[in-house]
């Protein structure tokens, strides 16, 4: 289906933000999930897991069959609240529910309508609160890794990379 010129932009945004959360996710490894402040915030792995379910909580308000496209990697009892086994798991996640959130938003702009309850003056506002959530969480984690002594060179590494990202 064809993107319309209003969303191009947007779109185009989102895969910029997707590409900066897989620059992360490349970094971590399974044991970096349990990094956590010490003081009762969120550890990186629940950071992680707000992230991805965001997507498909949000879509089972406004577009419950995309919604249903998600796999649901949460699992409440673990203590990161992820149910993964590989980061590679946690990115296949990630990229299904923006696949969804893509599908749901078109869907939408191509109807002449917005989301019902949230997001109706242009559904293209549900892409946009994604990547300030994204970011925000990013922010925390990237904040957890260098509390947890990740080295400098490291940290810099992804910053310039993901930086670059958006100047492209």
């Amino acid at each position: 289906m064809e993107v319309p010129p209003e969303l191009k932009i947007v779109f185009e945004s989102f895969d910029r933000n997707a590409r900066v959360t897989r620059a992360l996710l490349d970094t971590l490894t399974m044991e970096d999930l349990n990094h956590s402040d010490g003081v009762g915030g969120f550890s990186v792995g629940q950071h992680l897991a707000d992230i991805v379910e965001f997507r498909p909580g949000w879509l089972s308000r406004v577009s419950p069959e995309h919604a249903a496209k998600v796999p649901n990697v949460i699992d409440d009892s673990s203590p990161t609240w992820l149910g993964v086994k590989s980061i590679a798991e946690l990115q296949a996640a990630f990229d299904a529910g923006d696949a969804a959130v893509k599908e749901a938003v078109l869907a939408a702009v191509n109807e002449g309508r917005g989301f019902e309850g949230v997001y109706e003056t242009h559904p293209a506002h549900f892409i946009q609160h994604c990547i300030v959530h994204d970011s925000h969480h990013r922010g925390q984690i990237l904040a957890l890794l260098r509390q947890a002594g990740r080295p400098e060179d490291v940290r810099r590494k992804l910053e310039d990379e993901t930086w670059a990202m958006w100047r492209e």
